[in-house]
């Protein structure tokens, strides 16, 4: 038995390093489905496509709601069950992207999103953070210049 669980922990822990990603995981069993994969890219401020890692990847109806993560190279993977879903993409420093999808029984589709940047610049730090910063570099640069006048 453990070693059933250790293959099966292996062929996992495989997939999502070939594939990028956390499988998304239905709460409830469904029957059948489809299968959705594909990458998210963005343009980069020189108007270069990269993939984008670690963003969610949001497939939701009325009555189910899926999430995946991008991993490397910008890959996403999820099983969903037949129907129509709406499918979303939201990472900071891009426009969102939403796109209506159906999903049929044993299908698979390959869906790759491109985002473009929104302008809108992402904050690194608290602006309390910064004030903070600014503070402490003022503050020793006065003491650097008052030990070096007492040692004229």
């Amino acid at each position: 038995m453990k070693s059933v669980l250790y293959a099966a922990a292996v062929s996992i822990a495989l997939a999502m390093l070939i594939f990028g990603g956390r499988p998304a995981i239905a709460q409830a069993p469904m029957q059948g489905g489809g299968y959705v994969q594909g990458a998210v890219y963005g343009f980069d401020m020189y108007d270069k496509l990269i993939p984008l890692e670690w963003v969610n990847v949001t497939a939701a109806n009325t009555q189910y709601r899926f999430v995946a993560s991008t991993g490397a190279g910008g890959n996403y993977e999820i099983f969903l069950p037949g129907g129509a879903f709406n499918l979303s993409v939201d990472a900071p420093g891009y426009k969102p992207y939403s796109q209506s999808i159906f999903v049929g029984e044993g299908s698979s589709s390959v869906i790759n999103m491109y985002l473009y940047q929104s302008g809108v610049p992402v904050p690194e730090f608290p602006a309390q953070a910064v004030l903070l910063v600014v503070s402490f570099a003022i503050a020793a640069s006065l003491l650097t210049k008052k030990a070096t006048r007492r040692k004229r």
